[in-house]
């Protein structure tokens, strides 16, 4: 069998799965569930949210949040919701990947996700996620206006997509038009947040909830969980240790994001665009106090894209990060109560998201040799062909 042909199989195999878990997650969706009945909470508050309220995630999810509410049919009805707009979202990414970077991008994003699926399926990572994939395949097809805009819903999903933008200011071909565009659309977007909340909404976000610890998965709260005495405490949603303040969270926050940018950027601007998503999201993740089992999807579709770049040693530690998440995941009893071998697993799978950022860092720098792998890559897909015709 061909290579093409082993990708196709791959593909084929991997959607499967997911539909296995998607399927699984639909029929479950009424019953109770720390998430899902999170979200239907936030979805039914009276007040203004941020205000009478708190709410950790952006503007743009509690409003997908308020319209399910819409739907008749209760918590049962809004937990289905949410289920199947994760399942478009997901099939929006295979789609994007299929379409702009091949049959191997979207076969290594089914199989490399296939471990998640479950807890992916029962979250809502999966938009924010859609929405990124979009904009980064947008501007590689030169849609400007679609990159915007997928950008922009991205942003009020959730935070991170934010790094993306390093895209607009490393392309040669923006021009004042669409620069008046990405200034209205972000006037638009704060103008919503004032309407609804107030800055107070962006603290909410950042600080979740203003939680005051350690998420026990987080860089800096699983050495403390391991080598401390307190036990963990449920915050904010979260399993926490030790005691930070709020400045401390919008610190580590102001550091990672210029770190982001840069490596977001530098791939942009070298047309490696997986690797600096690889390397601006892990070094988002790193350094962040809160790291839910669910962020490690942020990874998948940049590291889908690296392969295709050539940078297979980046997408594959990409791919042990996400298969260490799981393993642990299966052993979160265990890792909350301080078993040691589960937490070694959170501590393993930790070092292996800073030996990404730091090998896809390096290969960034050491970028004109991936451009050269690049080039008959893509071709032999047909992917350049198909991106120089727009």
């Amino acid at each position: 069998m061909s290579a093409n042909g082993v990708a196709r199989a791959a593909l084929a195999a991997g959607l499967a799965v997911q539909a296995v878990f998607a399927t699984v997650a639909l029929a479950r969706s009424a019953e109770p569930a720390d998430d899902f009945d999170r979200y239907y909470e936030i979805a039914t508050d009276p007040g203004r949210p941020y205000i009478d309220y708190q709410v950790e995630h952006p503007i743009g999810t509690w409003l997908i949040f308020k319209s399910f509410t819409a739907i008749p049919g209760g918590r049962a009805s809004f937990g289905r919701s949410v289920v199947l707009a994760n399942a478009a979202a997901d099939a929006a990414i295979v789609g994007a990947l299929l379409r702009t970077w091949g049959v191997p991008a979207a076969a290594y994003y089914v199989l490399v996700a296939s471990p998640i699926a479950g807890l992916l399926f029962n979250r809502i990572d999966f938009w924010s996620l859609a929405a990124g994939t979009l904009a980064v395949a947008a501007w590689w097809h030169r849609r400007v206006r679609s990159a915007l805009i997928a950008l922009a819903a991205g942003v009020l999903l959730k935070i991170w997509p934010l790094v993306f933008a390093a895209a607009f200011v490393s392309d040669r071909r923006l021009n004042a038009r669409a620069i008046v565009r990405a200034v209205g659309i972000a006037v638009v977007a704060a103008a919503a947040i004032l309407l609804v909340a107030d800055a107070r909404a962006i603290v909410d976000v950042i600080t979740f909830r203003h939680a005051r610890g350690w998420q026990i998965e987080s860089i800096v709260g699983s050495l403390v969980h391991a080598v401390g005495r307190e036990p963990p405490r449920m915050e904010s949603g979260s399993w926490r240790v030790g005691s930070m303040s709020e400045l401390t969270a919008v610190a580590l926050f102001a550091i990672a994001a210029p770190v982001s940018l840069w490596c977001s950027w530098r791939g942009f601007r070298r047309r490696l665009i997986g690797t600096g998503w690889l390397a601006s999201m892990s070094w988002l993740l790193a350094l962040s106090a809160l790291f839910s089992a669910q962020y490690i999807a942020w990874l998948i579709p940049g590291g889908a894209i690296a392969w295709t770049e050539g940078n297979r040693r980046s997408a594959s530690l990409a791919a042990c990060c996400v298969v260490l998440t799981q393993m642990f995941w299966s052993y979160y009893e265990q890792v909350v109560g301080g078993v040691t071998f589960a937490m070694l697993l959170v501590i393993v799978r930790n070092a292996m998201v800073l030996a990404l950022a730091i090998d896809a860092t390096a290969a960034l720098a050491a970028g004109s040799r991936l451009q050269a792998n690049l080039q008959p890559q893509l071709t032999a897909e047909g992917v350049v062909e198909r991106a120089e015709q727009w």
